[in-house]
């Protein structure tokens, strides 16, 4: 009778690891989203069989078989890549079907680096009809993710209740997950239509505040000039009042005016909310995304920004705020654009097809199809394929060795893959160290 062969093992090519403070090894898996710590006094063993070229013979036992469990190591015969790229490519088939909806393009306020022109008004009721039969029309679907978008979506509230409502009713009918979320200015998210928003199923918001109140209000505010910090914060204090269901992920947009004052802005923040495990924070770069004002933005480059967003986010941590997206970027898929995905669609207020919700109409390749009244899509698939085959892992590309390939893909951002020589990395990538450390503090116990 023939005998099985030994494995062997090799380190797994889509790794990240960082020696912590304590001497701990901190690992992430971006091809299986495992993340762990090897505690101090075994940290050398773990790092030894991780070393490039190392070979490790099986069976495996103590914190080598947990290495294999997490897939850090792999067995010597694995083609990884290939694995991370028929992953990707199955996202084709995939039973899930991601709406980021715009019921209006109209917005209340006129923010420095906003790049979107407000031509159109309210979604019709005949795309609305659409949008609802598109999903009755998906067969095998288990998860249904909806994105409210603008402009400013709460400009139209009755069709953001009652669309979700139907969308949830219908998806809660057959066993389908239902997950939504509004990216709001929060100006107009009063505590009554907050009750209502999140009754209907907008379980999750995401609201913009950028710094304290003098620089939030020098880059976010109305037509005339108008102030908007004061009205945000009072409607979120109004929601942390109440017991209400729901997440709000704070999103912080830094320029070199503002990102020296982070400290004192979440030492601020943590008065009202910091407690509350409802609200998150979240960090980002303004950018030159195509707006009247982007010659004139103090937008913040180069590897200094990407360490520097990483203290900002421990800033926020030292004052009890969590980080909304701490593990996703680094997990498998998690830092590919949804643009790149091809069951994601943008749908304008009159039924048009996009994929990038910062190119919408600028540029024909964004125009990927029509939604109709009877819920099918007309859709041109050579412009599909401009955003959906971005896939930076062919041999010879800068993305085909690195670590964090079968997170992104190359396809961080597809729009730039098109316009560029290459495409930009996760930020993640460029202070991973960094990341790595924070990611293990925030999944440690209060």
């Amino acid at each position: 009778m023939a005998q099985d062969l030994p494995v062997t093992y090799k380190p797994s090519q889509y790794s990240s690891a960082a020696r912590d403070d304590d001497g701990a090894l901190i690992l992430a898996n971006h091809a299986t989203g495992a993340i762990g710590v090897v505690p101090a006094d075994e940290a050398a063993t773990a790092a030894a069989a991780l070393r490039p070229a190392t070979t490790t013979d099986g069976p495996l036992a103590g914190v080598l078989r947990d290495l294999a469990h997490g897939g850090f190591l792999v067995p010597s015969t694995v083609d990884e890549h290939e694995a991370v790229r028929a992953s990707y490519l199955a996202r084709y088939v995939a039973p899930n079907l991601h709406l980021i909806l715009m019921p209006t393009e109209q917005c209340n306020l006129r923010c420095v680096y906003c790049y979107e022109s407000f031509v159109r008004g309210e979604m019709s009721a005949e795309v609305q009809d659409g949008i609802r039969r598109l999903v009755e029309r998906q067969r095998g679907l288990r998860r249904l993710t909806i994105s409210w978008f603008g402009g400013e979506p709460l400009l139209a509230p009755e069709i953001v209740v009652g669309l979700t409502g139907d969308l949830r009713r219908h998806c809660e009918a057959r066993g389908i997950t239902f997950i939504c979320g509004a990216t709001t200015n929060g100006t107009l998210l009063t505590p009554e239509l907050a009750e209502r928003l999140i009754g209907a199923g907008v379980k999750t918001f995401q609201i913009s505040l950028d710094g304290l109140e003098h620089h939030h209000d020098a880059h976010r505010r109305g037509p005339d000039g108008e102030p908007s910090h004061a009205q945000i914060i009072d409607n979120l204090r109004a929601l942390a009042r109440t017991d209400l269901d729901f997440s709000v992920s704070i999103r912080h947009n830094v320029d070199a005016a503002n990102i020296g004052t982070t400290r004192d802005f979440y030492r601020a923040l943590s008065t009202d909310f910091g407690a509350d495990e409802r609200f998150t924070t979240d960090v980002k770069t303004i950018g030159q995304w195509g707006g009247p004002n982007d010659d004139d933005l103090a937008v913040c480059t180069g590897h200094a920004t990407y360490r520097a967003l990483v203290d900002v986010k421990q800033h926020a941590l030292d004052v009890g705020f969590r980080p909304s997206h701490a593990t996703r970027m680094l997990e498998p898929n998690g830092a590919a654009c949804y643009a790149a995905d091809p069951r994601s669609f943008v749908v304008g207020p009159e039924g048009r097809l996009y994929k990038c919700t910062v190119e919408l109409d600028y540029h024909d390749r964004n125009i990927v199809g029509q939604l109709n009244q009877d819920g099918s899509m007309d859709l041109d698939w050579d412009k599909m394929a401009l955003w959906c085959e971005t896939d930076g892992m062919r041999p010879g590309t800068k993305c085909s060795g690195c670590s964090l390939g079968a997170a992104c893909h190359g396809a961080v951002c597809p729009k730039e893959w098109m316009d560029e020589r290459e495409c930009a990395c996760p930020d993640e990538k460029h202070a991973i160290s960094r990341t790595l450390k924070l990611v293990r503090r925030a999944r440690q116990p209060a």
